[in-house]
């Protein structure tokens, strides 16, 4: 936790807006997309406020999931001097990594309020099970994102070549437009767990039960393997990443 503190405090501590940038970061960039799907009807026969309230909170959900991806290499590479240095547990970069996801949830979820209330509609009954969602979003995250931090500590390309996945990513999953029912794209949702992992709670969030949503209790099941199977690789290779870096 305090690693996560020290993170969060650092990264607004000379912006003259502090903490505004948490809000402004995901609404400048989801913004130009609700746009450009309201001109090219990625909502299908949604209205343009249902429109803006689909992509909003699917981009947000995405978020959390990227958030938890990169977070704990950033907090790696500032710490890489503390693991040669001193004794560093190799969760704690992983913990604090989560700390900086719940913390820019809050934000997320100020801006989902915000949206429910403007485009005046009323949550559905399943608005519990995407929150409870939420968490598996995050595991979900970590689980690729611990994957890659030992690889940052040897090889800056990961850290440099994995913000440009994110784009790329995005358009993989009906996050930000609505699953087609033929063609290439459709295969590839189909086959993408993001689809399972990010698009079926968000249903919950703002529609209600769809007939696919027995898929994500499948998708957050491999990923609780896949989390744990992580941890022993996680825990053995980033010592090994550690003695890489310059001793002094």
């Amino acid at each position: 936790m305090l690693l996560c503190l020290r993170d969060f405090r650092y990264r607004y501590r000379q912006a003259f807006l502090k903490y505004v940038w948490a809000f402004a970061r995901p609404l400048l960039a989801v913004a130009p997309l609700i746009l450009v799907g309201n001109a090219f009807g990625l909502g299908g026969d949604m209205s343009a406020a249902e429109y803006a309230l689909f992509a909003l909170s699917g981009f947000l959900m995405w978020q959390m999931f990227w958030d938890a991806v990169i977070s704990p290499q950033w907090i790696a590479r500032r710490l890489r001097r503390t693991c040669v240095d001193g004794p560093l547990r190799p969760e704690a970069m992983v913990a604090a990594g989560a700390g900086l996801v719940v913390f820019n949830a809050f934000f997320y979820g100020a801006l989902f309020v915000i949206a429910y209330a403007l485009t005046t509609s009323w949550p559905p009954v399943t608005l519990p099970l995407g929150l409870l969602a939420l968490p598996v979003i995050v595991l979900g995250g970590l689980t690729v994102g611990a994957f890659f931090l030992p690889l940052t500590f040897v090889y800056l390309d990961f850290r440099f070549g994995l913000p440009l996945l994110s784009p790329l990513l995005l358009w993989t999953a009906p996050i930000i437009y609505t699953a087609p029912e033929s063609g290439a794209l459709s295969v590839i949702n189909r086959w993408n767990p993001l689809t399972y992992l990010i698009n079926i709670p968000r249903g919950w969030l703002v529609v209600g039960v769809g007939p696919q949503d027995g898929w994500f209790l499948v998708c957050a099941g491999v990923f609780v393997v896949l989390a744990g199977l992580m941890l022993r690789y996680y825990r053995r290779a980033v010592p090994l990443a550690v003695q890489s870096l310059p001793q002094r």
